[in-house]
């Protein structure tokens, strides 16, 4: 069998010469990407070749090559709405790593579970006898209706049950019957709730839990819109009881634009982290995924339904992969 090395600008164009050379049956056996940027492609004759990928005059994205591995990958990654160009830099990733056949989904994960960045455990410092520490203090800001609420209550349930003694402040006040559904959440929890409206009282309010070593706060939500009740949101955040981490709480059925107005809307609320909800409510999460890959936004916590005591996962690499590749977290 005699191979050739066809050289190009990119990809595309050492694709685009290879048939005008060898005609459109040649066979793609590997790829190489140089270090000035051009890409060799090596072809051979396909009457001859046991492996690879039939070239054809395809788009860049699903011409890279035909072999059954990639083509695996991008078929998932477009039914979960990744965008073309996070396609086509998987699918020059898994192809460079060599990986072929079921493998490449192996490799595709590997990639796609490093593009967002993984936010470290909520900083809970354990409070000893005789020991006196100032409570981390968490709110959850986000839109209307995404699922702070909760999201927060999930959080609590989880660290009641490792031992944590917590505390849960609401700033919702206006909404009809908000304090009372999170005092029903907080009772079947184990825990406490007050309530505040500003940071004078949100201060006052940590302070009344005596000795806790978390208090989560649960904020109104706002319309990213409303510039006067985020910059009202932003002043109430200021807590004086402990240290305040925010976490921006977004939906994962809202198109990329959606989460891209509200990330800016909540920046004046300086989040700390993500926190993705309603990921059962689609099967196309890739949009969020890449709004917070592209903000540089951490991702915390990832929320699949509405069960208090299930259907909440710590963000990890994994979880991310599965996302990206399944819809939905395996």
């Amino acid at each position: 069998m005699q191979i050739h090395r066809v050289r190009g600008r990119d990809l595309k164009d050492a694709l685009e010469r290879a048939q005008r050379q060898y005609g459109a049956d040649a066979l793609v056996l590997s790829r190489e990407t140089m270090p000035d940027g051009g890409v060799t492609v090596a072809v051979a004759d396909p009457t001859r070749a046991l492996t690879a990928a039939r070239l054809a005059p395809q788009s860049a994205a699903a011409s890279a090559t035909r072999e059954r591995g990639l083509e695996d990958v991008e078929r998932v990654l477009r039914r979960s709405g990744t965008s073309d160009g996070l396609v086509a830099r998987t699918l020059e990733q898994v192809a460079s790593s060599g990986a072929r056949g079921p493998f490449a989904l192996d490799a595709a994960a590997e990639a796609l579970g490093r593009c967002v960045e993984i936010a470290p455990s909520p900083r809970i410092q354990r409070r000893g006898a005789g020991v006196v520490v100032q409570p981390s203090v968490i709110a959850f800001v986000g839109p209307t209706g995404v699922g702070k609420t909760t999201t927060l209550a999930k959080l609590a349930s989880r660290l009641v049950r490792s031992g944590r003694r917590v505390g849960i402040v609401s700033m919702d006040t206006h909404r009809p019957g908000a304090v009372e559904q999170l005092r029903a959440l907080a009772a079947a929890i184990g825990t406490d709730v007050a309530v505040a409206r500003d940071a004078s009282e949100l201060a006052t309010a940590v302070a009344s839990f005596g000795s806790p070593e978390c208090v989560l706060v649960d904020t109104a939500g706002v319309s990213p819109r409303d510039s006067a009740a985020l910059a009202q949101l932003a002043d109430s955040l200021t807590s004086g009881g402990g240290s305040l981490e925010t976490y921006l709480v977004l939906q994962a059925t809202s198109s990329r634009a959606a989460i891209d107005a509200a990330r800016e809307a909540f920046a004046a609320t300086n989040p700390t982290a993500w926190v993705l909800t309603k990921l059962d409510e689609t099967r196309a999460p890739a949009p969020a995924l890449e709004s917070a890959a592209a903000a540089g936004a951490r991702l915390a916590f990832l929320c699949d339904g509405q069960e208090v005591s299930a259907h909440f996962h710590r963000a990890e690499p994994a979880h991310v992969a599965d996302l990206f590749l399944r819809g939905r977290i395996a």
